[in-house]
């Protein structure tokens, strides 16, 4: 057996031996990155696309300057709420020259300057102190400017009536300008608005566009055009349960709905909705209808005296024709209370004198009619005690992420019992079929939770602050019943000038909200 023998230096080996391993590993690792480059074209074409990372926001937060806290988590609470802020852009736009250094327009702009700040920003800001927004509004009420416990209701409440100021004034003016008065009456314009056309939209003839008036006219529109999303109708019924006489359904708007927040360890929004619209038991009641029934069998029977007595005396005797003449006049009454039992109750009935039957027992319910666009529901925790004194309520009240409110609303079909709701039954309350989801929102019964003031302490002290949600960059894509109920967006908690962000599930079991902003999706 022959060996191998190299001349020369000894490392000459080595060296021949690296050369052929380091030839060797090059052939292998060019076999390995051929290979790995094949598998990873592979796993690349099936690979997901991945989603966008959510960029960063921040929130700006407000300065507390005594007690302010009822303000600052009130203003982060309608930041969120785009609708909210378009309102108050459309308002500012119809401020006239001569109305802009009155106290609402003050008031109306500071809002839409720090409505401004409170929008999400891309990197760290720093928080803003809202003096200016405080003195406007103290002209209106100076216990803003105090440094007393306040409520943020009464401060939400203000500002609502305040923006519906604006609007009211934005109407008028053109009137105050004189311009009605100068010129012809309009007619089948757009300040006349009875007559609608089959597409909903307001009638016009063809010399309206070259009017003189068609600027003015146009201004008065885009103030009646100002949809007010806070502005809701509810609807009462007053029902007699001895005679089953309905009294006309009366309609109020709100811009907030106060609910009673039942004396419960853990309740639910919805048992607080059920508790605004459950039928009330009123044992005092004095029904119309009633009191017309009692009143005509009253007349009956003085028209029966009447023509006893002038069946047996004398025709041509002075009494005979008093007797006479008052027959005559009860007959009259009797034809007009005939007439209000059959057609209209509520009538006017001059010259009769109602009688007072005993109260009877009658039923009240109040339902929504109309759904507002932000739907602000108020969690009233006053509880009165028998010393005369007041505490809070500690409830815990449960909140849903989407609302359905449509077993609170009314359905356009009136019952006519007094024992049964206004209008009902709608579709059942978190059943989200597609034929129900699409019921609902066909109704405008389905809201999303968009902000919340929230109180910590007693009654009459204590610290508000607000949740609030920021919109996920792809929120402005179109609204289906598949995607409707998927909800992206991020929670934070503003507590003054301190934001930090927290998850859905910990807004929805804080339990002492106090004031929620629901958005209808």
């Amino acid at each position: 057996m022959s060996t191998l023998s190299f001349p020369g230096n000894p490392r000459s080996l080595f060296v021949v031996a690296s050369v052929g391993v380091a030839s060797l590993m090059a052939l292998g690792l060019l076999s390995l990155s051929a290979g790995s480059s094949n598998s990873s074209d592979k796993q690349r074409t099936k690979r997901k696309p991945s989603r966008r990372r959510k960029p960063k926001v921040y929130l700006r937060g407000l300065y507390n300057l005594g007690n302010t806290c009822f303000m600052n988590s009130t203003l982060q609470s309608l930041a969120s709420l785009d609708a909210f802020n378009a309102y108050v852009e459309r308002c500012i736009a119809l401020l006239p020259d001569s109305d802009r250094n009155s106290v609402d327009a003050a008031i109306a702009m500071q809002l839409k300057h720090v409505l401004d700040l409170l929008s999400p920003q891309l990197s760290r800001v720093a928080a803003y102190s809202p003096r200016s927004l405080i003195n406007s509004l103290s002209h209106k009420g100076r216990w803003i400017a105090s440094r007393n416990e306040q409520d943020a209701q009464e401060l939400f409440q203000m500002l609502s009536s305040t923006l519906q100021s604006v609007v009211r004034n934005a109407e008028t003016s053109l009137f105050d300008s004189g311009f009605l008065t100068q010129h012809l009456p309009i007619e089948n314009g757009i300040v006349s608005t009875s007559q609608q056309s089959d597409g909903n939209e307001p009638m016009k003839n063809d010399s309206q566009s070259s009017s003189p008036l068609a600027a003015s006219q146009s201004s008065f529109a885009s103030a009646r055009a100002v949809e007010n999303p806070l502005l809701g109708m509810a609807a009462s019924r007053t029902a007699c349960v001895r005679c089953g006489y309905i009294e006309a359904i009366r309609h109020s708007t709100f811009d907030n709905l106060s609910l009673t927040v039942p004396r419960a360890h853990t309740t639910s929004i919805e048992e607080c909705l059920a508790m605004y619209t459950v039928i009330d038991r009123l044992d005092d009641f004095k029904c119309r209808h009633c009191s017309i029934v009692a009143t005509l069998a009253r007349v009956k029977r003085d028209i029966a005296k009447c023509d006893s007595e002038l069946a047996v005396q004398d025709k041509a005797s002075k009494r005979t024709k008093r007797v006479a003449a008052t027959a005559a006049t009860l007959r009259e009454q009797q034809h007009v209370l005939d007439n209000a039992l059959a057609n209209n109750p509520e009538a006017d009935l001059p010259g009769i004198q109602l009688a007072s039957p005993p109260p009877s027992v009658s039923t009240r319910q109040t339902m929504i009619a109309r759904p507002p666009k932000i739907l602000v529901l108020h969690l009233s925790r006053s509880i009165y005690l028998p010393t005369g004194g007041t505490a809070k309520n500690p409830a815990c009240v449960q909140l849903q992420h989407f609302l359905d409110i449509s077993p609170f609303t009314t359905t356009g079909h009136i019952s006519t019992n007094a024992s049964t709701p206004i209008s009902g039954p709608a579709v059942p309350v978190n059943k989200y079929s597609a034929e129900s989801l699409a019921e609902i929102r066909r109704r405008n019964c389905l809201y999303r939770l968009s902000a919340m003031v929230f109180h910590s302490g007693a009654h009459d002290s204590g610290h508000f602050y607000a949740y609030r949600s920021v919109k996920a960059a792809n929120s402005d894509d179109v609204q289906t019943d598949v995607n409707i109920l998927t909800d992206s967006d991020q929670w934070f908690m503003v507590s003054d000038i301190r934001t930090v962000e927290v998850s859905l599930e910990s807004v929805l079991d804080a339990g002492n909200g106090y004031l929620l902003f629901y958005e209808r999706v």
